[in-house]
């Protein structure tokens, strides 16, 4: 009887901080804006998200189990191909070369996702985009509203909103995992 209720103390006392932690960080939190006003670095960080969420979504559409995470993922791939064109032809204008590869937090968030399989896979891939697009909105959204004037803050400012729609599209999807 003692060792029961030890266990079903120690139980609780790991369970109630994960609840609380939980409760703390709503999937629906607002992100606040980042405070990026140099084209250079803009394009820095922008580019490497653009090829997670392009990357995540070509993995997806291989290997998710749930037809609502291929569609997402196909989106993903259509969206996002054309505002990698569309940022690489704004940072020409400004004489920026965006990075052509992953960065390291990037490249982790991808192999994570691609360690998961089956439903795993579905729940971790939402997961990471849910991740991404707050990011990037907090990215773009900063931009639009301080960065120097500039192509890219125009691409900033006119892509906004598909990544607004985007997160809204993939938290919704992320209720089901």
């Amino acid at each position: 009887m003692k060792i029961r209720a030890l266990l079903l103390t120690t139980a609780l006392a790991f369970t109630v901080p994960a609840i609380a932690q939980e409760a703390a960080a709503p999937s629906n939190a607002q992100v606040q804006p980042m405070n990026v006003t140099d084209p250079t670095e803009f394009a820095t960080m922008a580019a490497p998200s653009n090829m997670f969420e392009i990357e995540s979504s070509k993995l997806a559409l291989e290997r998710a189990t749930s037809e609502d995470v291929k569609t997402f993922a196909q989106q993903m791939i259509d969206d996002h191909s054309k505002a990698g064109e569309a940022m690489k032809a704004a940072a020409s204008q400004d004489g920026v070369t965006p990075p052509s590869e992953l960065d390291q937090k990037h490249q982790e968030m991808l192999d994570q996702v691609s360690r998961a399989e089956g439903d795993a896979f579905d729940a971790a891939y939402v997961a990471a985009q849910v991740q991404a697009h707050d990011e990037a909105v907090a990215l773009f959204e900063g931009f639009a509203n301080t960065g120097e004037n500039s192509a890219l803050k125009q691409f900033a400012e006119t892509t906004l909103p598909t990544l607004q729609q985007h997160r809204e599209h993939i938290r919704t999807l992320a209720a089901n995992y």
